[in-house]
């Protein structure tokens, strides 16, 4: 019989190989147990005691666990009667391109850590954050980074975890050959107890959708670059088509191509952040001809443009936030409007778009009340297939996505994107703060779950 109980687990210095438990925690009479603690563990003597306020852990039990260096902690313990074993945690590892800058943390993620973190210690999961390149594979430890009870970055040696959320947002951080073989090696390891790795490519995206009846209709025509003839073709088919890196994320290198009456085209193309350059093709298909090889390298698709109603002269969409929790299922966590910057060609917030509440944008598309409403169904309904297509299609374990949709001038639902690894602001201005509190605790939640350490 397996028991998952949350209490507090006290370091006992003075002690050695001692560990003390309520005598209601464990059954029969044993005088020594297994405890383990990620992928440590050690032989402890028992000492059940009647009165006993949590558990307390002489100190080289604990030095030998690699637990967090903190005198108490708030976790949950799961007791496995037939294998008289006593597991400490369960122990999350977020894995990231770690920057640190005298000793702390440092980069655009640091607050994403942190709320993620402060969940672990609200739902009782012990949470680290490391870089693949950190982990000493014969010693069966890594080095990373703890937010401690002082609310402050420590540093600190812990074991291989129970389960692994990977949070790498750098494809060419991920790409390096050493971050490959760490990654892959502890998915061989803790497989299906590793969840959101690597990105997706739009190619493959569209051969997923594309071949399943729950979202192949909600697609634009799409197709990958082939040739200058090819994309020309293309353009005069639509009139009006991105260009899009099947590998590329943040809007980047993002074209937008308009056919004109008289056969000129103009196109918008988002070089970087703040920079777009606009111009005039007066032959398209020379236009193609001058930029063939790069699209070929990057592996562009062409898709046609969804007729999208401008918002304030600005491309939008609506981001579909869907994660998973204990329960594994698939859940909308929240759902918004993202606008573009002014000029821009994507409503990326990376560059320099903003969000804003769904309910306070589709009164501008002039629907009504009730269709508003069945519109908000359709893209939550539309949001949950795609979660489950890409679940099914890709095999991969996944604990969240973002899922870009449009909606067109007659209310239609469009799938425009799918990001594996969709972005959670850890602070908001228009938004709902449980909601976004809720962003955080779910994917620890589901970590929990994958522990095993769920009811």
């Amino acid at each position: 019989m397996v028991q998952v109980t949350r209490l507090m687990v006290h370091r006992a210095e003075g002690l050695q190989g001692i560990l003390t438990v309520p005598d209601t925690l464990l059954c029969g009479g044993r005088s020594e147990v297994t405890l383990r603690h990620g992928h440590h563990e050690t032989i402890a003597r028992l000492v059940p005691m009647k009165e006993a306020s949590g558990i307390h852990l002489s100190g080289n039990i604990w030095k030998i666990l690699s637990l967090p260096d903190e005198n108490v902690l708030d976790v949950h313990v799961l007791w496995d009667g037939a294998e008289n074993l006593l597991r400490i945690g369960p122990l999350l590892a977020i894995m990231a391109r770690v920057r640190r800058k005298k000793g702390q943390l440092s980069g655009a993620q640091v607050p994403v850590f942190e709320r993620l973190s402060e969940a672990g210690r609200t739902l009782g999961v012990l949470t680290y954050v490391f870089s693949p390149l950190e982990i000493q594979w014969t010693k069966g430890t890594v080095r990373g980074v703890y937010w401690n009870d002082e609310q402050k970055w420590t540093m600190g040696t812990f074991p291989l975890p129970d389960v692994v959320y990977d949070q790498v947002v750098s494809r060419r951080f991920e790409d390096r050959p050493d971050v490959k073989e760490s990654r892959n090696k502890l998915i061989r390891l803790l497989y299906p107890r590793y969840f959101n790795a690597g990105f997706f490519d739009k190619w493959t995206m569209f051969q997923w959708l594309s071949a399943d009846d729950r979202t192949r209709r909600q697609l634009p025509a799409t197709t990958l670059y082939r040739a200058p003839g090819q994309g020309t073709e293309f353009l005069t088919e639509w009139g009006d088509i991105y260009m899009k890196p099947a590998r590329g994320s943040l809007g980047q290198g993002l074209v937008r191509v308009q056919l004109a009456v008289n056969g000129q085209a103009l196109y918008r193309w988002r070089k970087g952040p703040g920079r777009t350059e606009t111009g005039i093709a007066k032959d398209p298909r020379a236009w193609f001809e001058q930029h063939h090889r790069f699209f070929r390298r990057r592996r562009y698709i062409l898709q046609q443009t969804i007729p999208i109603p401008s918002l304030e002269g600005r491309v939008w969409d609506v981001r579909a936030l869907m994660q998973k929790d204990e329960s594994r299922a698939w859940k909308r966590t929240k759902m918004f409007v993202r606008i573009s910057h002014p000029g821009e060609v994507a409503s990326n917030l990376a560059a320099g778009g903003r969000a804003e509440r769904v309910e306070k944008v589709l009164p501008h598309m002039a629907l009504g009340l009730s269709a508003e409403r069945g519109l908000v169904r359709r893209l939550t309904r539309t949001a949950h297939h795609v979660a489950q297509v890409v679940e099914e299609s890709s095999g991969l374990q996944l604990g969240e996505m973002g899922v870009d949709l449009g909606v067109d001038d007659r209310g239609g639902v469009w799938i425009i994107e799918v990001n594996a690894k969709p972005w959670k602001s850890p602070d908001t201005d228009e938004g709902d703060e449980r909601l976004l509190e809720r962003s955080f605790l779910r994917p620890i939640a589901y970590a929990k779950s994958l522990a095993g350490f769920s009811p």
